[in-house]
């Protein structure tokens, strides 16, 4: 039989106030399961549930209107998707006190560089805060890659670049979600011992999941997988002699000041004939849609690559300084995009105040773009994507 609780029992049982949970009714965060006969509002297990999302995104500092917002698009709010949310909020606040602690050790007339890195990490956190908004943001933006003309899939298209054979040991620098090693398992050659690196839990344990899904795969082929917990900037491995490193779109996330010690690293790190194999946008990488961006609204915020320390354009010049032999490859693709709705979902989905202006002229933004996508019409969006081989 289903319980009923009171407002005054339910507070208690959250562990919050009575005048709390009537600010959430009045804000329409939270509703009664049920009015009773005499006219008291009655929660239930399902009122607990909710409370419990509340409280948890107010413990992330979201605001009630942010929070409202995200279970109006998400109402289910997985234990999974808090646990990752929880991790990233952990992970950033280490790096922070790690920097403030390290600041402390500096002599006072050269603390600027410090004071500016954790300037630019304190500024981090809305952006960590920003991809939870809504669930499905990383999907959204991948999406739009569905109207690509190229032949080859990127991964595909990277895997060939790599040149892997039997027996070789791999390192990759910022996994992410292991996607990579999912897509090219069937190409993958034999006795491969591949060690995955990336800074953030969350991301290591989705990938882990992943390659769990296609463990078949890689007995079949004895390939052995190991993961590390790793700070790019900071990469440590205690083995030496990859025979390739593999760092895709990652280096553009990298500190000018902190690249040309990483590729030092990652020299040392290689056997004699290793190769670092770099992935990233150039100057030019979804060029029209920004621009369309930037002529809709001046106030949007470009996504930070298109400024990035670490383009197709300048990134041959600061690896010559490490590594003798380097060389850049583009690949060949295009979008033409037939569907307004992906546009809008891809922009929607960027982060910075790209959502918030969107959300105050949504019609018109919606309407502008259904005149100008259509089958008969596509929008034309060029993609940079290239890859840099280091020896």
């Amino acid at each position: 039989m289903q319980k009923y609780y009171t407002m005054g029992e339910f507070a208690g049982l959250s562990g919050v106030s009575y005048k709390t949970v009537r600010y959430y009714l009045d804000k329409k965060l939270l509703e009664p399961a049920k009015i009773s006969e005499s006219g008291y509002r009655l929660f239930d297990e399902d009122s607990m549930e909710r409370m419990q999302k509340i409280l948890m995104l107010k413990y992330l500092n979201f605001s009630v209107d942010e929070i409202k917002n995200m279970l109006e698009e998400n109402s289910e709010l997985a234990f999974e998707m808090q646990e990752q949310m929880l991790i990233a909020e952990k992970e950033h606040i280490e790096q922070v006190l790690t920097a403030v602690r390290e600041i402390q050790k500096i002599p006072e007339e050269s603390k600027w560089d410090g004071i500016l890195s954790i300037t630019k990490m304190t500024a981090q956190k809305e952006e960590i805060r920003a991809q939870y908004r809504k669930q499905d943001n990383l999907q959204k933006r991948i999406n739009i890659h569905q109207f690509s003309t190229s032949k080859e899939e990127w991964f595909d298209w990277l895997f060939k670049r790599m040149n892997l054979e039997p027996g070789m040991k791999i390192l990759e620098i910022g996994c992410g979600n292991g996607r990579l090693w999912e897509s090219v398992c069937s190409k993958l050659p034999s006795n491969l011992n591949i060690c995955l690196t990336d800074n953030s839990e969350g991301m290591l344990k989705e990938a882990k999941e992943r390659l769990d899904k296609i463990s078949h795969c890689l007995k079949e082929k004895n390939i052995t997988v190991s993961f590390m917990k790793m700070d790019a900037e900071n990469l440590y491995v205690k083995e030496k002699g990859f025979d390739c490193i593999v760092a895709n779109h990652v280096l553009y996330h990298i500190a000018d000041e902190n690249r040309p010690g990483l590729f030092e690293k990652c020299k040392k790190s290689l056997k004699e004939n290793g190769v670092l194999i770099a992935s990233t946008v150039g100057e030019t990488h979804f060029k029209e849609l920004f621009e369309f961006m930037e002529n809709y609204d001046k106030k949007f915020n470009i996504p930070y690559w298109m400024k990035s320390g670490f383009t197709l354009e300048n990134g041959k010049k600061q690896l010559e300084k490490v590594f003798d032999k380097v060389y850049m490859e583009e690949q060949e693709n295009d979008l033409f995009v037939t569907s307004p709705e992906a546009v809008y979902d891809y922009m929607f989905s960027l982060p910075g105040n790209v959502k918030d202006i969107i959300k105050k002229d949504e019609a018109n933004l919606r309407q502008v773009l259904r005149l100008k996508i259509s089958e008969k019409t596509p929008f034309f969006i060029h993609k940079s994507s290239g890859v840099f081989i280091c020896r």
